[in-house]
């Protein structure tokens, strides 16, 4: 019988190739987004907002210049966004001037504590510094026409998680929503509007983002059935992505994993967040400065009522929105906006995908594809007792289950149709590679090969499942006529909170809980 020896040097020459195997195991990480922040995650919907703060600090701190400094900017804003609205005890300290030093014979002079208000303002405009940063960057992508060639390539040989994170169209709508409402709670009702205008636009952008993303799908494709990849032979292979998805094994599996993705949509339309339209609605009607804002705002709160027609407020904002436009100012109404829960996260899923058609070598390999997983600990609605004795309580204004869902759904061609190339170009690599250790190495090269194709399958096999999971899993709110005694109780669960209304002829109590266990944070702000 024949057998192969393995001598010293054709040991020395399978370093080479196990060193390029090995370097596929080392271009992607083992860990999904979900998994490292894990304890991010549970700080926050426990609640525990100092633990969240200082995790999301750290974190983002150490993103400067990373591929994922946008995802974790949005994330240090919202949880910075929250700090605000909590009672200062809970967060960490805010920054203060050195005390002088003691002199002998006199008294020490006593540590300032800061008031409530400079704690919100403080943490608001921390926020917004946060949120400024992510935008930077965002806009820097958006001016970019092509992503450098070098970062499409890692992201071949391992994932798409390695590609900078470069926002979902759900996140630049909230990112300027957001700042739209910290520069209204700290006063700022001029760069309000400017960040308000911006929000629309994204959603307008939108539209013409994902058109694009569809053609260069498209483009990909076609040239993946045009011959651009090679079998382990060094022939030229022809993967058809079509044909793929229509394969009897990985076809309905794909579809099956995109149905249960988006299976709590709601026809809101593309791009369209009703809580991004309602507070341009809002604004409009209340802070309008002539007959074209007061016709703005009643045409965006016309809008959202057509989008969710459930809502029992909505009827009376348009009935005002009008009478605003009119000449009818908007005055002694109480504004109680609710963000409860938490955003939809996005774990992944191993789907079989054919190679047969680019590789002999294999006939099927697995990929994983991302999945919306929704998080059902939250708060249904806000009880409001009002001091006259009448009751009422939050209706839902958007869902961000929903919104995050539809983008999910007109990003998922593209993404399959990258992940299915993706895995092909790695089932050559790896068939080639593996052949030649095999044909240097003996026995000991089909054992070396067969370990590293493992572990550079599995290493390069993860999803991106990057997502802004501090956005609430729904907005509410309701509106209204403020007490004379000017007190509303909020009422949770076990849980109630007193607020007694700051001066004002428009007012918003803003209230946040980010599940059924987690503390009410509340904050306040004289919208007029």
């Amino acid at each position: 019988m024949h057998t192969t020896e393995t001598t010293p040097s054709r040991l020395r020459a399978l370093k080479p190739m196990g060193a390029a195997l090995a370097g596929l195991v080392l271009l992607s990480g083992c860990q999904t987004y979900e998994q490292q922040s894990q304890a991010f995650t549970n700080a926050t919907r426990s609640g525990s907002i100092a633990q969240a703060v200082g995790e999301i600090e750290r974190r983002a701190e150490a993103s400067k210049g990373k591929k994922d400094e946008i995802l974790l900017r949005l994330e240090q804003g919202a949880t910075l966004r929250t700090a605000a609205m909590a009672n200062p005890s809970e967060v960490p300290p805010i920054p203060s001037e050195p005390l002088p030093p003691v002199v002998e014979g006199e008294e020490p002079v006593a540590p300032v504590v800061p008031t409530a208000r400079e704690v919100h303002d403080f943490y608001q405009r921390q926020a917004l510094t946060a949120l400024d940063l992510a935008e930077e960057k965002v806009n820097e992508w958006e001016e970019k026409s092509k992503v450098k060639m070098g970062s499409e390539i890692g992201a071949a040989l391992t994932n798409q998680a390695n590609l900078p994170y470069r926002g979902h169209s759900y996140d630049k709508v909230m990112m300027n929503t957001y700042k739209a409402l910290s520069y209204l709670a700290i006063g700022d009702a001029d760069s309000a509007r400017v960040e308000l205008n911006r929000s629309l636009q994204r959603q307008r952008d939108a539209v013409e983002e994902n058109s694009k993303r569809i053609v260069e799908a498209q483009d990909e494709a076609e040239k993946a059935r045009n011959g651009e990849l090679k079998d382990e032979k060094g022939k030229t292979a022809k993967y058809d992505v079509s044909r793929a998805q229509s394969d009897g094994r990985s076809g309905p599996a794909l579809e099956a994993a995109l149905q249960a993705s988006i299976a709590r949509m709601q026809p809101y339309g593309d791009y369209v967040n009703p809580f991004s339209v309602f507070l341009d609605g809002l604004y409009y009607s209340v802070l309008g400065v002539d007959g074209s804002d007061f016709e703005r705002g009643r045409k965006s709160l016309e809008r959202v009522a057509g989008i969710v027609p459930d809502n029992p407020y909505l009827v009376s904002d348009l009935e005002a929105a009008t009478a605003a436009a009119e000449g009818k100012t908007v005055e002694g109404v109480t504004y109680v906006i609710f963000e409860t829960g938490t955003a939809p996260s996005r774990g992944q899923i191993r789907i079989d995908i054919p190679t047969y058609l680019v590789t002999s070598k294999l006939a099927y390999v697995g990929a994983a594809f991302p999945k919306l997983e929704y998080n059902d600990d939250y708060i249904s609605h806000l009880g409001i007792i009002l001091s006259d004795g009448g009751e009422t309580s939050t209706s839902v204004i958007a869902s961000m289950d929903s919104v995050v869902a539809n983008d999910f759904k007109n990003a998922w061609p593209a993404v399959v149709t990258k992940s299915l190339i993706g895995t092909a170009t790695k089932a050559i690599i790896q068939a080639a590679i593996q052949k030649e250790i095999e044909n240097r190495g003996g026995w000991a090269g089909q054992l070396l090969a067969a370990t590293l194709v493992s572990a550079a399958s599995a290493s390069t096999n993860i999803a991106d499942t990057r997502t802004w999971t501090s956005l609430p899993k729904e907005f509410q709110y309701a509106r209204v006529s403020t007490p004379e005694s000017r007190e509303l109780v909020l009422v949770a669960g076990g849980e109630q909170k007193t607020v007694t209304l700051e001066p004002g002829s428009v007012n918003v109590v803003y209230v946040k809980s980010a599940s059924s266990t987690a503390p009410l944070h509340v904050s306040q702000f004289a919208l007029k």
